[in-house]
């Protein structure tokens, strides 16, 4: 009978440390699974950043965040909007905020052929009545080089807000068509591939959140048959440099008798396109 005790106590001791043995694997197993997580969850953010929303008084360029993991090449401007201010312009390949309004001169610019590229969105209401927008590569500054190229979207779609009919009638002969275009898109999201490259131009593609099917927050609705404007490096054929910097800035313009500010929710940048 106690060799039977012993045989059981002693069975019972070796499974006992084969059970413990087995739980120091798991957790071993376990520890091993939650760095390998958080290292991925740890790539995955640097992959991203974000700009938080803020209202831009005229002529003061905010500068976008830069992903820690890369050059941002997608941009997301979350809830867009222009309160009478001369122009918007989303803008890179400056050397600095303190003249992302400027001309892309040596002066402004990294010397390297001078390359800026700009998404402007005017108001226009106070000279020539109506809002437009339009995508500018231009490089080597010079008029004959620049490649602008119009969206085509309406007062409806741009992030402009509604201006009175008493603002409208300061503007003189315009003032007609400024009625005529008085209420804007207010608040809209846009998202834009700007690619990166070594040689030639990026391509540049933007959409609008809602327009043709586009979600700027799900990438996979984003296409370049959806897209507003999708031009390719060879449509930049007069330019065969890439822009200068990835630096990229939000700014609200002045002219005239235009003031106001421009207001966002927040903008987002991801090192990689929707179109891949």
């Amino acid at each position: 009978m106690k060799q039977l005790y012993k045989f059981s106590a002693f069975t019972l001791a070796a499974c006992l440390g084969l059970t413990l043995v087995s739980c120091e694997q798991e957790d071993q197993k376990g520890n091993n699974n939650t760095v390998l997580l958080g290292l991925i969850g740890f790539m995955e953010a640097g992959k991203t950043c974000e700009t938080p929303g803020a209202t831009l008084t005229i002529g003061t360029p905010v500068e976008i965040c830069n992903p820690a993991g890369g050059a941002g090449v997608h941009f997301v401007i979350h809830d867009l909007s222009n309160a009478f201010s001369h122009s918007v312009v989303f803008s890179g390949g400056y050397k600095s905020k303190d003249y992302a309004l400027n001309a892309p001169t040596a002066g402004n610019v990294l010397v390297n052929n001078f390359n800026a590229f700009q998404f402007w969105m005017y108001d226009g209401r106070s000279t020539s009545g109506s809002p437009a927008s339009a995508i500018r590569y231009e490089p080597n500054y010079a008029a004959s080089s620049a490649v602008r190229v119009n969206t085509g979207l309406t007062a409806s779609e741009l992030p402009i807000a509604v201006v009175t009919d008493a603002q409208c009638d300061t503007f003189g002969g315009i003032a007609a068509t400024c009625k005529a275009n008085k209420n804007g898109g207010e608040k809209k999201t846009f998202c834009l591939d700007v690619t990166q490259t070594t040689t030639g131009a990026s391509r540049i593609t933007l959409w609008l959140d809602g327009k043709n099917g586009a979600n700027c927050n799900v990438k996979s609705s984003l296409t370049a048959e959806n897209a507003v404007v999708h031009k390719l490096p060879t449509d930049f054929s007069n330019n065969q440099s890439p822009l200068d910097t990835r630096n990229f800035y939000l700014a609200a313009g002045a002219a005239g008798s235009n003031s106001g500010s421009v207001s966002f929710g927040k903008i987002t940048v991801s090192t990689e396109t929707a179109i891949k």
